[in-house]
């Protein structure tokens, strides 16, 4: 697989296939991450990553490439959320558990990448019950395989910040579960 920069670098000079590899490459796992702030809400997700794209394209010098093309990528998609849910006067993010659907059964791709085994169902559950920071921090961990560094970046927080952060969310998740464990085998 071709990596992000020599792609990016390709759509620089004009061609255009390399831009919609791109896209291909990250949109099902943008739209993911940015439904964590849309309140599971898929469609306003796949809304805001293709608004994410668009600037892409528009501003294509806007990317710096001492940053992975993918921390750009979600730094802008949770920009653009976080105005969009400010547009719609929601003040406050909504926590995945106020939505009624859950994304996860959303988008078939995902659900086959998340949960392949049940102790992967066991740390879903578990973070559906973190606070929506948790949250997004273990997702960024855990399943996009980012960087402190880059999470960092994405959340706006400081590394220190984030460092906390994470040990926190793993702390807590690795109780929840712990305590459904033992609640299953009572």
């Amino acid at each position: 697989m071709i990596d992000d920069k020599v792609l990016y670098k390709s759509f620089l000079e004009g061609d255009i296939n390399a831009f919609e590899a791109l896209v291909i490459k990250h949109k099902d796992n943008l739209i993911y991450f940015i439904s964590r702030y849309t309140g599971g809400d898929i469609y306003l997700a796949e809304d805001i990553a293709q608004d994410v794209f668009a600037h892409i394209f528009v501003y294509k010098e806007s990317y710096n490439d001492k940053y992975s093309f993918k921390t750009f990528i979600y730094t802008l998609g949770r920009n653009k959320a976080v105005d969009s849910i400010r547009k719609l006067s929601r003040t406050k993010l909504i926590d995945i558990d106020e939505s009624r659907e859950d994304p996860l059964y959303e988008v078939q791709t995902l659900e086959d990448k998340i949960i392949e085994d049940e102790e992967k169902r066991q740390i879903i559950d578990g973070m559906k019950t973190l606070n929506p920071d948790y949250q997004r921090a273990i997702y960024l961990v855990a399943f996009e395989e980012l960087s402190y560094k880059e999470i960092a970046k994405i959340m706006g927080k400081t590394l220190p910040q984030t460092r906390v952060l994470i040990h926190r969310a793993r702390k807590t998740l690795k109780s929840i579960i712990e305590e459904g464990v033992g609640r299953n085998e009572e």
